[in-house]
C-alpha cells in the first residue's frame, strides 16, 4: 500500500508518501517549491480537491497512489500542545542541524531542545535551511508521529479503538482496513529504522541566493524518483 500523507499549510503543504509495498518500509519526503511547469506542487495542492490532487501527484511522479491522509499544520500545533508536552509545559525534541527559524528569526542548536508552545509552529513551518538543505521534514516528523502514535500502537486491537482519532484531526479516505495494513507494515519492521529519502535529492537542486532560500532549478535526470519531463 502506497498512502499519500499531507501536512496542511496553504502552498506551503509537505507531502510524505508511505511505500509499505512488497515488505517495504519507506518513507519518501516531497519538497512543495518543486514546479510542474508553472505551478508548484504547494499550489497545485490549493488549487484542486483533494481526490483530483491525488491523481496528478502519482501521474507526475509516475507513482501509484490512491490513499491519503491530509492534518493541518495548525491541527497538528494542536495536538501537540495537547498531548505531546511534558510535565515542564514544553515540547522536548532532538534537532539534528542547527537553523534559524525564518517565522519567529530564533536560531536552534543542535541537539536537545524544551520548545515553548508558541514556538512550535515557527519550528516546523516550511522552509529552506541556510545551508541548503530541507531539514524541516524531519522537524514535521516530531509532530506526525504523535498521530502515528495515536493509531499505530504495539498491538492491531488499539487501531479500531483510535479510528476516530483520524475523523477528529484529519481529512483521509483510509478505512479500517487500510489502517490495519498500515500498522501491520509497520508491525512487520519491528524497530528496524524506516528508509528515507527527499524529492529533490540533495546535490540535483539549484536554489535562489536570497534569504529565505528558494527552489530555482531541479536537474531531475539525477533524481531516482523523476517527475514526468514533460512537466520539466
Amino acid at each position: 500500500m502506497k498512502a499519500l500523507f499531507i501536512f496542511e499549510d496553504g502552498k506551503n503543504s509537505t507531502f510524505y508518501l508511505y511505500d509499505l509495498t512488497d515488505g517495504k518500509n519507506r518513507l519518501i519526503h516531497f519538497v512543495p517549491e518543486i514546479r510542474l511547469q508553472k505551478m508548484s506542487l504547494g499550489e497545485l495542492f490549493v488549487r484542486e480537491p483533494i481526490e483530483k490532487f491525488v491523481q496528478y501527484f502519482g501521474a507526475a511522479f509516475t507513482i501509484e497512489v490512491r490513499k491519503y491522509l491530509v492534518l493541518s499544520k495548525a491541527e497538528g500545533v494542536d495536538l501537540v500542545k495537547s498531548t505531546g508536552l511534558n510535565d515542564d509545559g514544553k515540547f522536548h525534541v532532538y534537532n539534528p542541524n542547527a537553523f534559524t527559524a525564518y517565522k519567529n528569526q530564533k536560531h536552534y542548536e543542535k541537539g536537545d531542545l524544551s520548545l515553548a508552545p508558541e514556538e512550535i509552529d515557527a519550528y516546523i513551518s516550511w522552509q529552506i535551511d541556510e545551508d541548503g538543505s530541507f531539514g524541516v521534514f524531519t522537524r514535521q516528523e516530531d509532530v506526525i508521529r504523535l498521530m502515528r502514535k495515536k493509531l499505530v500502537k504495539p498491538r492491531l486491537s488499539t487501531v479500531t479503538k483510535n479510528f476516530g482519532t483520524v475523523n477528529t484531526y484529519t481529512k483521509t479516505n483510509l478505512g479500517m482496513r487500510d489502517l490495519l495494513k498500515l500498522a501491520g507494515g509497520y508491525l512487520a519492521k519491528g524497530s528496524d529504522p524506516m528508509e528515507k529519502e527527499t524529492v529533490p535529492v540533495l546535490g540535483t537542486y539549484e536554489l535562489s541566493e536570497e534569504i529565505p532560500r528558494h527552489l530555482k532549478r531541479v536537474e531531475w535526470t539525477e533524481n531516482p524518483i523523476k517527475l514526468r519531463s514533460e512537466l520539466w
